[in-house]
């Protein structure tokens, strides 16, 4: 038994030293390459977000006179090196108003000689150096996105800032009690 678990032994050490021209060696061997080719795209990316304040859901007009309510927020970023944008803010949920106004919604009181429209302004500041801010009462432009201040990178257009609404110092006696609303429209035009 022991002669034939030695030559077992030297039967696979043959085998093993042999093993170059082994169908098994052949498929554990390296291939030879010359070339390898890694190819990959970077997808244009462009985003333009409104963040909506929920404070300005429901807060009261009257302790709010002669101030500043917060809106929103917005942020755009774009990584294509030729894009250009403007916002268009206009009054109006479908931006059909003439001027920005909290109305009296339709199922409130209103007694003769009250009023029930208040005007505002609206301002639309950025957080962003070289950035434009605006503001009015009536709808109005502003170019968005300034290139090199997101990570020093020339080719991403970026842009972050708030909506804001200021309310003027009117007299509540003169106005019917109830519930107001204002809608503010944001559309983002292609330059």
């Amino acid at each position: 038994m022991g002669k034939a678990f030695r030559q077992l032994k030297l039967w696979l050490m043959c085998f093993l030293l042999l093993g170059g021209s082994s169908p098994l060696a052949l498929l554990a061997s390296p291939l030879p390459f010359t070339r390898v080719e890694v190819l990959g795209q970077m997808p244009v990316t462009e985003v333009f977000r409104v963040i909506q304040n929920q404070n300005a859901l429901n807060f009261n007009l009257a302790d709010s006179r002669n101030s500043i309510v917060q809106v929103g927020t917005y942020t755009l970023i774009s990584n294509n090196a030729v894009s250009q944008f403007k916002m268009v803010i206009r009054p109006g949920e479908f931006g059909q108003k003439e001027r920005f106004s909290f109305a009296l919604d339709e199922n409130e009181p209103l007694l003769p000689g009250q009023l029930s429209e208040i005007p505002f302004t609206v301002r639309v500041t950025s957080d962003v150096s070289r950035a434009v801010s605006v503001a009015g009462s009536e709808a109005m432009e502003k170019d968005l996105g300034v290139r090199g201040i997101y990570a020093n990178n020339n080719a991403i257009l970026y842009e972050t800032g708030s909506i804001l609404a200021e309310i003027p110092d009117f007299d509540p006696d003169l106005y019917a009690t109830g519930w107001y609303s204002a809608a503010i429209q944001l559309s983002i035009e292609v330059l």
